[in-house]
Protein backbone atom coordinates (compact mmCIF):
# COMPACT_ATOMS: atom_id res chain seq x y z
CA UNK A 1 0.00 0.00 0.00
CA UNK A 2 2.70 2.16 0.97
CA UNK A 3 4.09 2.00 -2.86
CA UNK A 4 1.06 2.64 -4.18
CA UNK A 5 0.50 5.77 -2.29
CA UNK A 6 3.74 6.63 -3.00
CA UNK A 7 3.15 6.26 -6.41
CA UNK A 8 0.04 8.37 -6.53
CA UNK A 9 1.86 11.34 -5.00
CA UNK A 10 4.96 10.97 -7.27
CA UNK A 11 1.62 11.64 -10.41
CA UNK A 12 0.05 14.64 -8.61
CA UNK A 13 3.26 15.93 -7.82
CA UNK A 14 4.21 15.68 -11.34
CA UNK A 15 1.37 17.15 -12.86
CA UNK A 16 1.30 19.73 -9.88
CA UNK A 17 4.83 20.85 -11.05
CA UNK A 18 3.88 20.76 -14.72
CA UNK A 19 1.34 23.42 -14.13
CA UNK A 20 4.06 25.57 -12.25
CA UNK A 21 6.59 25.40 -14.86
CA UNK A 22 3.80 26.47 -17.86
CA UNK A 23 2.57 29.33 -15.10
CA UNK A 24 5.53 31.11 -13.96
CA UNK A 25 8.50 29.76 -16.16
CA UNK A 26 9.43 32.33 -19.27
CA UNK A 27 7.18 30.18 -21.49
CA UNK A 28 3.78 32.12 -22.54
CA UNK A 29 0.93 31.46 -20.87
CA UNK A 30 -1.42 29.51 -21.79
CA UNK A 31 -4.73 31.29 -23.31
CA UNK A 32 -8.55 29.84 -23.47
CA UNK A 33 -11.19 31.89 -25.55
CA UNK A 34 -9.36 35.20 -24.31
CA UNK A 35 -8.31 34.19 -20.89
CA UNK A 36 -4.83 34.31 -19.53
CA UNK A 37 -3.67 31.19 -16.62
CA UNK A 38 -3.10 32.63 -13.41
CA UNK A 39 -0.16 32.11 -10.72
CA UNK A 40 0.34 29.30 -9.33
CA UNK A 41 -1.18 30.72 -6.21
CA UNK A 42 -4.33 31.77 -7.64
CA UNK A 43 -7.70 29.93 -8.45
CA UNK A 44 -7.48 27.09 -5.61
CA UNK A 45 -10.54 25.54 -3.61
CA UNK A 46 -10.87 23.32 -0.78
CA UNK A 47 -14.15 21.33 -0.44
CA UNK A 48 -15.69 19.09 1.80
CA UNK A 49 -18.32 17.00 1.37
CA UNK A 50 -20.61 14.32 3.41
CA UNK A 51 -23.51 11.82 1.64
CA UNK A 52 -23.94 8.45 0.53
CA UNK A 53 -22.10 5.39 -0.83
CA UNK A 54 -23.05 2.35 -2.53
CA UNK A 55 -21.81 -0.62 -3.90
CA UNK A 56 -23.02 -2.71 -6.45
CA UNK A 57 -21.01 -6.05 -7.06
CA UNK A 58 -21.24 -8.22 -10.63
CA UNK A 59 -23.04 -11.56 -10.43
CA UNK A 60 -22.80 -14.62 -11.36
CA UNK A 61 -25.75 -15.83 -14.32
CA UNK A 62 -28.82 -16.46 -12.39
CA UNK A 63 -28.45 -14.84 -9.19
CA UNK A 64 -29.40 -11.39 -8.08
CA UNK A 65 -28.41 -9.20 -5.29
CA UNK A 66 -29.69 -10.12 -2.08
CA UNK A 67 -31.09 -7.73 0.45
CA UNK A 68 -33.06 -4.90 0.04
CA UNK A 69 -31.57 -1.71 -1.65
CA UNK A 70 -31.40 0.50 0.68
CA UNK A 71 -29.87 -1.68 2.80
CA UNK A 72 -27.19 -1.77 1.08
CA UNK A 73 -25.97 2.06 1.25
CA UNK A 74 -23.73 3.34 3.64
CA UNK A 75 -22.06 6.74 4.28
CA UNK A 76 -19.38 8.71 2.56
CA UNK A 77 -17.05 11.67 3.64
CA UNK A 78 -15.07 13.40 1.45
CA UNK A 79 -12.08 15.88 1.46
CA UNK A 80 -10.51 17.50 -1.90
CA UNK A 81 -8.24 20.34 -2.97
CA UNK A 82 -8.58 22.03 -6.70
CA UNK A 83 -6.42 23.95 -8.57
CA UNK A 84 -8.04 25.51 -11.51
CA UNK A 85 -5.76 26.58 -14.01
CA UNK A 86 -8.24 28.27 -16.87
CA UNK A 87 -11.99 28.62 -16.87
CA UNK A 88 -12.65 25.44 -18.01
CA UNK A 89 -9.41 22.80 -16.97
CA UNK A 90 -8.74 21.94 -13.04
CA UNK A 91 -7.37 19.21 -11.42
CA UNK A 92 -8.42 18.17 -7.75
CA UNK A 93 -7.08 15.81 -5.72
CA UNK A 94 -9.61 14.07 -3.29
CA UNK A 95 -9.51 11.60 -0.22
CA UNK A 96 -13.12 9.76 -0.21
CA UNK A 97 -13.58 7.37 2.82
CA UNK A 98 -16.47 5.76 3.94
CA UNK A 99 -18.61 2.22 4.56
CA UNK A 100 -19.53 -0.23 2.00
CA UNK A 101 -22.19 -3.12 3.68
CA UNK A 102 -23.45 -5.49 1.48
CA UNK A 103 -25.14 -9.28 1.97
CA UNK A 104 -23.28 -11.87 1.02
CA UNK A 105 -24.51 -14.40 -1.87
CA UNK A 106 -22.39 -16.98 -0.78
CA UNK A 107 -25.13 -17.64 1.87
CA UNK A 108 -24.10 -21.18 2.40
CA UNK A 109 -20.70 -20.46 3.34
CA UNK A 110 -21.28 -17.14 5.16
CA UNK A 111 -24.58 -16.82 6.26
CA UNK A 112 -27.27 -14.21 5.71
CA UNK A 113 -25.87 -11.39 7.72
CA UNK A 114 -25.38 -8.08 6.35
CA UNK A 115 -21.31 -6.83 5.68
CA UNK A 116 -19.62 -4.04 6.62
CA UNK A 117 -16.14 -3.01 5.94
CA UNK A 118 -14.48 0.67 5.85
CA UNK A 119 -13.11 1.85 2.32
CA UNK A 120 -10.65 4.92 1.81
CA UNK A 121 -10.41 6.32 -2.12
CA UNK A 122 -7.18 8.58 -2.81
CA UNK A 123 -7.73 9.81 -6.66
CA UNK A 124 -7.12 12.93 -8.71
CA UNK A 125 -8.96 14.17 -11.21
CA UNK A 126 -9.24 16.25 -14.45
CA UNK A 127 -12.24 18.43 -14.47
CA UNK A 128 -13.86 19.99 -17.03
CA UNK A 129 -16.35 23.16 -16.20
CA UNK A 130 -19.36 22.50 -19.09
CA UNK A 131 -20.94 25.44 -18.09
CA UNK A 132 -17.92 28.22 -18.93
CA UNK A 133 -17.20 25.72 -21.70
CA UNK A 134 -20.29 25.94 -23.37
CA UNK A 135 -21.53 29.56 -22.31
CA UNK A 136 -18.67 31.21 -21.90
CA UNK A 137 -16.71 32.70 -19.07
CA UNK A 138 -18.93 34.86 -16.77
CA UNK A 139 -17.66 36.06 -13.25
CA UNK A 140 -21.24 35.96 -11.97
CA UNK A 141 -22.16 32.44 -13.21
CA UNK A 142 -24.71 31.19 -10.53
CA UNK A 143 -24.69 27.88 -11.13
CA UNK A 144 -21.38 25.23 -12.70
CA UNK A 145 -21.64 21.75 -14.19
CA UNK A 146 -18.52 20.25 -14.04
CA UNK A 147 -17.75 16.62 -15.39
CA UNK A 148 -14.73 15.12 -13.95
CA UNK A 149 -12.48 12.02 -14.70
CA UNK A 150 -9.77 10.40 -12.63
CA UNK A 151 -7.62 7.57 -11.56
CA UNK A 152 -6.20 6.81 -8.24
CA UNK A 153 -5.55 4.10 -5.40
CA UNK A 154 -8.80 2.27 -3.32
CA UNK A 155 -8.27 0.15 -0.43
CA UNK A 156 -10.70 -1.51 2.16
CA UNK A 157 -10.95 -3.80 5.50
CA UNK A 158 -7.83 -1.75 6.68
CA UNK A 159 -8.47 -1.58 9.99
CA UNK A 160 -8.12 -4.46 12.86
CA UNK A 161 -12.21 -4.82 13.35
CA UNK A 162 -12.58 -4.77 9.70
CA UNK A 163 -14.39 -8.16 7.98
CA UNK A 164 -12.05 -9.81 5.81
CA UNK A 165 -8.38 -8.99 5.12
CA UNK A 166 -6.64 -5.79 3.38
CA UNK A 167 -6.37 -5.23 -0.15
CA UNK A 168 -5.89 -2.18 -2.33
CA UNK A 169 -6.28 -1.50 -6.02
CA UNK A 170 -6.02 1.76 -8.34
CA UNK A 171 -8.92 2.05 -9.24
CA UNK A 172 -10.98 4.93 -11.96
CA UNK A 173 -13.50 7.16 -11.04
CA UNK A 174 -15.85 9.50 -13.26
CA UNK A 175 -18.48 12.11 -11.96
CA UNK A 176 -20.50 15.33 -12.41
CA UNK A 177 -20.18 17.81 -9.70
CA UNK A 178 -22.42 20.43 -9.58
CA UNK A 179 -21.88 23.63 -7.72
CA UNK A 180 -24.11 26.04 -6.93
CA UNK A 181 -22.76 30.19 -5.98
CA UNK A 182 -23.42 31.28 -2.70
CA UNK A 183 -21.28 34.27 -2.67
CA UNK A 184 -17.61 35.82 -4.41
CA UNK A 185 -15.83 32.72 -2.72
CA UNK A 186 -18.07 30.14 -1.25
CA UNK A 187 -19.97 27.50 -3.42
CA UNK A 188 -22.38 24.87 -2.67
CA UNK A 189 -21.49 21.48 -4.07
CA UNK A 190 -23.25 18.23 -5.06
CA UNK A 191 -20.69 15.43 -6.49
CA UNK A 192 -22.33 12.51 -8.06
CA UNK A 193 -19.61 10.04 -9.03
CA UNK A 194 -18.60 6.25 -9.46
CA UNK A 195 -15.47 4.56 -9.54
CA UNK A 196 -14.69 1.14 -10.60
CA UNK A 197 -12.22 -1.33 -8.88
CA UNK A 198 -11.68 -5.14 -9.04
CA UNK A 199 -13.77 -7.30 -7.48
CA UNK A 200 -11.15 -9.14 -5.65
CA UNK A 201 -9.99 -6.12 -3.84
CA UNK A 202 -13.46 -6.77 -1.61
CA UNK A 203 -13.74 -9.05 1.08
CA UNK A 204 -14.97 -12.64 -0.01
CA UNK A 205 -17.81 -11.85 1.68
CA UNK A 206 -19.37 -9.22 -0.26
CA UNK A 207 -17.90 -10.60 -3.73
CA UNK A 208 -20.17 -11.24 -6.67
CA UNK A 209 -17.94 -13.91 -9.04
CA UNK A 210 -17.33 -11.59 -11.80
CA UNK A 211 -14.35 -9.43 -12.12
CA UNK A 212 -15.38 -5.89 -11.47
CA UNK A 213 -17.48 -3.74 -8.89
CA UNK A 214 -18.81 -0.37 -9.01
CA UNK A 215 -18.80 2.02 -6.31
CA UNK A 216 -21.37 5.03 -6.16
CA UNK A 217 -21.86 7.88 -4.03
CA UNK A 218 -23.48 10.95 -3.58
CA UNK A 219 -22.31 14.04 -1.20
CA UNK A 220 -23.25 17.69 -0.19
CA UNK A 221 -20.70 20.09 0.56
CA UNK A 222 -18.95 23.33 0.44
CA UNK A 223 -16.10 24.83 -1.37
CA UNK A 224 -14.04 28.04 -0.53
CA UNK A 225 -12.32 29.10 -2.82
CA UNK A 226 -9.26 31.42 -1.83
CA UNK A 227 -6.52 33.45 -3.35
CA UNK A 228 -7.37 35.34 -6.90
CA UNK A 229 -10.90 33.82 -7.76
CA UNK A 230 -11.78 35.59 -11.76
CA UNK A 231 -10.03 35.26 -14.73
CA UNK A 232 -7.39 38.36 -16.51
CA UNK A 233 -8.75 38.96 -19.95
CA UNK A 234 -6.10 37.91 -22.53
CA UNK A 235 -5.27 38.98 -26.26
CA UNK A 236 -4.19 37.07 -29.24
CA UNK A 237 -1.43 37.43 -30.60
CA UNK A 238 -3.21 38.89 -33.87
CA UNK A 239 -4.79 41.72 -31.36
CA UNK A 240 -1.42 42.26 -29.72
CA UNK A 241 0.37 42.56 -33.15
CA UNK A 242 -2.08 44.89 -34.36
CA UNK A 243 -1.74 47.03 -31.15
CA UNK A 244 1.54 47.50 -30.67
CA UNK A 245 1.55 48.15 -35.22
CA UNK A 246 -1.15 51.03 -34.21
CA UNK A 247 0.79 51.99 -30.89
CA UNK A 248 4.10 52.47 -33.13
CA UNK A 249 2.20 54.44 -35.98
CA UNK A 250 1.46 57.05 -33.45
CA UNK A 251 4.46 57.03 -31.67
CA UNK A 252 5.82 57.67 -35.13
CA UNK A 253 3.51 60.70 -35.63
CA UNK A 254 3.72 62.05 -32.55
CA UNK A 255 7.71 61.90 -33.11
CA UNK A 256 6.54 63.99 -36.55
CA UNK A 257 4.36 66.59 -35.00
CA UNK A 258 6.98 67.19 -32.24
CA UNK A 259 9.62 67.68 -35.14
CA UNK A 260 6.84 70.13 -36.47
CA UNK A 261 6.56 71.66 -33.30
CA UNK A 262 10.53 72.21 -32.73
CA UNK A 263 10.88 73.65 -35.93
CA UNK A 264 7.85 76.34 -35.54
CA UNK A 265 9.03 76.96 -32.39
CA UNK A 266 12.36 77.71 -33.37
CA UNK A 267 10.90 79.95 -36.07
CA UNK A 268 9.02 81.83 -33.80
CA UNK A 269 12.26 82.32 -31.38
CA UNK A 270 14.11 83.57 -34.65
CA UNK A 271 10.72 86.22 -35.01
CA UNK A 272 10.62 87.38 -31.36
CA UNK A 273 14.54 87.64 -31.23
CA UNK A 274 14.68 89.85 -34.65
CA UNK A 275 11.69 91.49 -33.70
CA UNK A 276 13.11 92.27 -29.84
CA UNK A 277 16.60 93.81 -32.05
CA UNK A 278 13.89 96.04 -34.09
CA UNK A 279 12.29 96.97 -30.93
CA UNK A 280 15.65 98.09 -29.68
CA UNK A 281 16.66 99.38 -32.64
CA UNK A 282 13.26 101.51 -32.43
CA UNK A 283 14.25 102.87 -28.73
CA UNK A 284 17.55 103.57 -29.66
CA UNK A 285 16.62 105.87 -32.16
CA UNK A 286 14.07 107.72 -30.47
CA UNK A 287 16.67 108.04 -27.42
CA UNK A 288 18.90 110.18 -30.55
CA UNK A 289 18.64 113.66 -30.55
CA UNK A 290 17.11 114.80 -33.65
CA UNK A 291 20.20 116.67 -35.29
CA UNK A 292 18.56 119.66 -37.10
CA UNK A 293 19.77 121.93 -39.24
CA UNK A 294 18.70 125.91 -40.47
CA UNK A 295 19.19 126.12 -43.76
CA UNK A 296 20.46 129.62 -43.42
CA UNK A 297 18.62 131.95 -45.91
CA UNK A 298 21.03 133.90 -48.16
CA UNK A 299 20.02 137.91 -47.67
CA UNK A 300 20.43 141.02 -49.13
CA UNK A 301 19.89 144.30 -47.58
CA UNK A 302 19.79 147.28 -49.77
CA UNK A 303 21.17 150.69 -48.94
CA UNK A 304 20.34 154.20 -50.70
CA UNK A 305 23.08 155.66 -52.50
CA UNK A 306 26.50 156.95 -50.49
CA UNK A 307 24.53 155.70 -47.49
CA UNK A 308 25.29 153.28 -44.14
CA UNK A 309 21.64 154.02 -42.40
CA UNK A 310 19.59 151.15 -42.55
CA UNK A 311 16.05 152.12 -43.82
CA UNK A 312 12.37 150.62 -43.03
CA UNK A 313 12.65 148.35 -46.24
CA UNK A 314 16.15 147.15 -44.96
CA UNK A 315 15.49 146.70 -41.49
CA UNK A 316 11.51 144.80 -43.11
CA UNK A 317 14.28 142.39 -44.41
CA UNK A 318 16.55 142.01 -41.35
CA UNK A 319 13.30 141.04 -39.30
CA UNK A 320 12.67 138.29 -41.41
CA UNK A 321 16.17 137.47 -41.16
CA UNK A 322 16.13 137.55 -37.70
CA UNK A 323 13.23 135.29 -37.74
CA UNK A 324 14.08 132.37 -39.20
CA UNK A 325 17.84 132.27 -37.83
CA UNK A 326 17.21 133.15 -33.78
CA UNK A 327 16.39 129.44 -33.17
CA UNK A 328 19.42 128.29 -34.47
CA UNK A 329 23.26 127.94 -33.98
CA UNK A 330 24.01 128.50 -37.53
CA UNK A 331 26.74 130.71 -38.36
CA UNK A 332 26.96 133.33 -40.77
CA UNK A 333 28.75 135.97 -42.73
CA UNK A 334 27.41 139.60 -42.83
CA UNK A 335 29.61 141.59 -46.40
CA UNK A 336 28.91 145.09 -47.19
CA UNK A 337 29.45 146.24 -50.43
CA UNK A 338 28.96 149.58 -52.43
CA UNK A 339 28.55 150.61 -56.41
CA UNK A 340 31.49 151.36 -59.10
CA UNK A 341 29.46 154.05 -59.97
CA UNK A 342 29.81 156.78 -57.95
CA UNK A 343 32.56 157.96 -55.10
CA UNK A 344 36.59 156.98 -54.92
CA UNK A 345 37.86 153.09 -54.29
CA UNK A 346 38.51 154.52 -50.56
CA UNK A 347 35.20 155.86 -49.85
CA UNK A 348 33.66 153.21 -51.31
CA UNK A 349 35.67 150.62 -49.19
CA UNK A 350 35.01 152.51 -45.96
CA UNK A 351 30.73 152.79 -47.01
CA UNK A 352 30.83 149.26 -47.67
CA UNK A 353 32.40 148.58 -44.14
CA UNK A 354 29.97 151.02 -42.48
CA UNK A 355 26.89 149.12 -43.94
CA UNK A 356 28.22 145.86 -43.10
CA UNK A 357 28.51 147.16 -39.73
CA UNK A 358 25.38 148.55 -39.67
CA UNK A 359 23.36 145.24 -40.44
CA UNK A 360 25.45 143.73 -37.64
CA UNK A 361 24.89 145.84 -34.83
CA UNK A 362 20.96 145.13 -35.77
CA UNK A 363 21.19 141.65 -35.60
CA UNK A 364 22.95 142.13 -32.20
CA UNK A 365 20.50 144.28 -31.24
CA UNK A 366 17.78 141.96 -32.24
CA UNK A 367 18.78 138.78 -29.88
CA UNK A 368 21.74 137.32 -32.07
CA UNK A 369 24.41 136.90 -30.27
CA UNK A 370 27.76 138.12 -31.73
CA UNK A 371 29.38 135.08 -31.80
CA UNK A 372 27.75 133.91 -34.79
CA UNK A 373 28.81 136.15 -37.18
CA UNK A 374 32.13 135.18 -39.06
CA UNK A 375 34.35 136.70 -38.82
CA UNK A 376 33.55 139.91 -38.27
CA UNK A 377 31.28 142.33 -40.24
CA UNK A 378 33.28 142.83 -43.83
CA UNK A 379 33.22 145.45 -46.17
CA UNK A 380 34.43 144.45 -49.76
CA UNK A 381 34.32 147.71 -51.38
CA UNK A 382 34.11 147.74 -55.32
CA UNK A 383 36.49 145.08 -56.34
CA UNK A 384 33.99 141.88 -54.70
CA UNK A 385 31.05 144.04 -55.57
CA UNK A 386 31.65 143.23 -59.12
CA UNK A 387 32.47 139.60 -58.47
CA UNK A 388 28.86 139.06 -56.80
CA UNK A 389 26.83 140.96 -59.30
CA UNK A 390 29.04 141.19 -62.21
CA UNK A 391 25.75 142.08 -64.70
CA UNK A 392 23.63 144.36 -62.28
CA UNK A 393 23.57 147.83 -62.26
CA UNK A 394 25.34 150.10 -59.88
CA UNK A 395 22.59 150.62 -57.61
CA UNK A 396 21.99 146.82 -56.71
CA UNK A 397 25.47 146.85 -55.54
CA UNK A 398 25.37 148.90 -52.46
CA UNK A 399 23.80 146.11 -50.18
CA UNK A 400 24.68 143.74 -47.41
CA UNK A 401 24.78 140.27 -48.26
CA UNK A 402 24.08 138.01 -45.42
CA UNK A 403 24.95 134.11 -45.78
Amino acid sequence: MKKSLLATLLVVCTLLSMNVTAQEGKSEKLRWKGHETNKFWDNWEISAGFGNSFLDVSTKAGLSDPGKFLDRNSWNANFALTKWFAPIIGMRVQLDGGQYQNYSMNTAEFGTGLYQTPYVFVHTDIMINLSNWIGGYREDRVYYAIPYAGFGYHASSFTDNSVGSYDGEFSLTAGLLNKFRVCKCLDIQLDLRTWILRENSLLPEIRGGGNYAFAYSASVGIAYRFNKRNWTKAYSQEDVDGYLAAIGDLNNRLNDANNKLAAANKRIGDADAENARLKNDLNNCLKRPVATETILPETSVFFNIGSAKLTDYAKASLDKFIAAVKDSNVKFTVTGYADKATGSAQFNQKLSEQRAKAVADYLIDNGIDASRILPTADGQGLGSSVAAFPDMKPMIQRCVIIK
